[in-house]
């Protein structure tokens, strides 16, 4: 299975991108992981795109971006320095190699090279190629990849399109390997174009020496190899394994099934898509089995130590009985060793007892004295019963009983500690796989929806069914009020500076009490009262006629700002906002006051002023949904874009509502 782009799909690619990228914008870039930019773009006519560069590996524009780190790295710093919201001039490949080179102007001018060859790197340089930034520091033979030294490109292979008949009859001459080898190798065709060349030019691939005609025919071929590149591009299978990506269809692949698609890039996209999918799903599978495997044997143990305890509490508390069982024997044993101690010595104790025949001091019964503990070993009925020679027989007893309660007090946690693991392990299996999902997100194919004219500003839709708008800013309040406000429309305005301009489409309908209710929310909301983090404000409604442009004499009007004559209706605002996802065919975000979202979205959150960033909460609301969400709803919630979500958010910090 091919893992990176040889030099012909290099030359492919190049070729799509230099048409799509020319005069793009370059918007954020990301470092999505240790080898891999993410770059969003603004393309001339297209809009939002995303370009990836993996080291290594590959180039292309892509529509499964991976989800974009929460803090930058050192690399990802200095690009955005540099070249963040600079301009694509030109995109080229270095010679015939697996190198990529974009020209990008902001102020100055810039080159962003990416390496596709061997561990693969990407380098930032100014416009004399002095090096501003590398992903991958590296000292190489003949050439060093460190800041501030000259950018320089490795040793160039022979450029295929450049050798004559007689140069490459000298190659293959020279070379100690056969035909298809020495094209794969010396001229950095790599093996499966090698092979599709001498398919093409009928010479044997296995020949070590070819004339003068022979070597004409694979030139002929490598030119029409490069000719027969159109802009389309196919994904080979083995079965129902993707295999290869090719710009072309090749005689080599002619027993393969192939799936072909309208641009290399699309194909590209898809095929390393698939890849890193799979490569994901293994290492996620792998993983899951390990957690699992990892909480089964801490079960085993748990379920051992629990036997364990509950085998020393029988014992001991076995023990303590004993002693109770046997309480005057064990009672004289002490009584008559603790009385001997103060005339004889140990040694002369044990004899003493060794060589009793009496009933009290039974040989039998005392197995041993451990002079340095100061106890003594009793046999009693078969088991041995350590004493402590200072204590009474009741003491004694009492010792082992206190030590048989700590041990049933351990079986309690070490069974509470086996039914947390077996409640782990029915989550975990429950959720299969998905369990470690989230260790590293799939690419997901980002869907495009086609908006409402309205989504350009603030709306909701009411309880009611009315359309309600509230401007972004002071341009798209001007625009509301003038362009889109009717006389049969109500407007709506939070009584606090910087609040928006908001209207209830009415079509000629009696608005319900609910729907002025619910837009009263969402204009004190989506104000400057959140910012300030205040839970509710003043707001009042009026009606077309008294929204006015013409300030009185001597007054100015700020842009966006609006003069209200006559009666204002007032009523109070609460500051909340409740964010939701609609799962149509397309999912859709949707926000507003939380009485109309509750009745239209599938899922929703709450959402109250606080501190947390606009990234962050909206990150946590996805979150939330997908943990409310079932499993096939899940699918449908992932692909959905966190900056979908911010669009809804009000400005400045917020935190999930703890209220029902």
């Amino acid at each position: 299975m091919k893992t990176s782009l040889n030099s012909l799909d290099v030359l492919a690619i190049v070729k799509e991108l230099k048409k799509i990228l020319a005069d793009s914008r370059i918007s954020k870039i990301f470092q999505v992981t240790p080898d891999e930019l993410k770059i969003q773009l603004n393309l001339p006519e297209i809009g939002k795109s995303y370009l990836v560069i993996e080291a290594g590996k590959r180039v292309h524009l892509t529509e499964y971006p991976k989800p974009s780190p929460q803090t930058p790295s050192t690399f990802t710093m200095t690009l955005r320095k540099h070249i963040g919201n600079g301009i694509i001039r030109e995109v080229k490949q270095l010679g015939f190699d697996r190198i990529i080179e974009f020209k990008i102007e902001r102020v100055g001018e810039y080159y962003l090279i990416a390496e596709l060859f061997g561990k693969g790197n990407v380098v930032l340089t100014e416009k004399d190629y002095t090096i501003l930034a590398v992903m991958k520091p590296e000292k190489y033979k003949d050439r060093e990849l460190l800041i501030h030294r000259e950018y320089n490109p490795p040793p160039q292979k022979i450029n295929p399109f450049d050798v004559t008949p007689e140069e490459l009859v000298k190659i293959v001459s020279d070379s100690k390997s056969d035909v298809v080898r020495t094209l794969a190798t010396k001229l950095g065709l790599g093996g499966v174009i090698s092979e599709e060349i001498c398919l093409l030019s009928r010479v044997d691939k296995r020949k070590v020496e070819i004339d003068y005609a022979e070597a004409s025919e694979i030139l002929k071929a490598i030119k029409q190899l490069k000719d027969n590149i159109e802009g389309k591009g196919f994904i080979i299978f083995d079965n129902s394994t993707p295999l290869d990506v090719v710009p072309l269809e090749m005689e080599f692949y002619r027993e393969k099934r192939r799936k072909e698609f309208e641009s290399f890039n699309n194909a590209i996209d898809e095929y390393f898509t698939k890849y890193e999918i799979e490569r994901i799903e293994s290492e996620t599978e792998q993983k899951y089995l390990e957690k699992l495997g990892k909480l089964k044997a801490r079960l085993e143990e748990q379920t051992q130590t629990l036997q364990k305890y509950i085998e020393t509490e029988k014992k001991l508390r076995k023990k303590g009985d004993l002693i109770f069982q046997n309480f005057g024997v064990v009672e004289d044993i002490l009584k008559t060793i603790s009385e001997a101690k103060k005339n004889f010595s140990w040694k002369e104790i044990d004899r003493r007892i060794r060589n009793s025949q009496g009933k009290i001091l039974a040989a039998d019964l005392v197995k041993k004295i451990l002079p340095k503990e100061g106890s003594v070993i009793l046999q009693l009925n078969g088991e041995e019963i350590i004493l402590d020679i200072k204590k009474s027989a009741g003491e004694n007893a009492n010792e082992y009983y206190s030590q048989a309660k700590k041990a049933k007090n351990k079986i309690a946690g070490a069974k509470e500690a086996i039914e947390k693991t077996k409640a782990e392990i029915q989550k975990i299996e429950e959720l299969g796989e998905k369990a470690v999902y989230i260790e590293e997100a799939k690419p997901r194919k980002k869907t495009k929806r086609k908006k409402e004219w309205y989504e350009k500003f603030r709306w909701f839709i009411s309880s009611d069914g009315f359309l309600v708008l509230g401007g972004r800013d002071a341009t798209s309040n001007e625009i509301l009020v003038k362009k889109h406000m009717t006389n049969s429309d109500i407007f709506i305005h939070a009584d606090i500076q910087g609040a928006p301009a908001v209207i209830i489409k009415t079509e000629g309908k009696e608005v319900p009490e609910q729907t002025i209710k619910e837009a009263f929310d969402f204009a004190a909301s989506y104000s400057k009262a959140w910012k300030h983090g205040i839970f509710a404000l003043d707001v009042y409604w009026v009606t077309p006629e008294q929204v006015s442009k013409t300030a009185e004499h001597g007054e100015y009007l700020a842009k966006g700002a609006f003069i209200i004559r006559g009666k204002k209706n007032y009523g109070s605002g609460k500051v909340e906002v409740a964010i939701g996802v609609k799962l149509d065919e397309t999912p859709k975000v949707i926000g507003g006051p939380k009485h109309s979202i509750e009745k239209r979205a599938d899922y929703y959150v709450t959402i109250v002023p606080g501190k947390m960033k606009s990234k962050e909460i909206a990150e946590k609301i996805k979150k939330l949904w997908l943990q409310m969400a079932s499993e096939e709803d899940r699918e449908k919630i992932r692909i959905i874009n966190i900056e979908e979500i911010q669009e809804f958010l009000p400005a400045g910090g917020s935190e999930i509502s703890t209220k029902v």
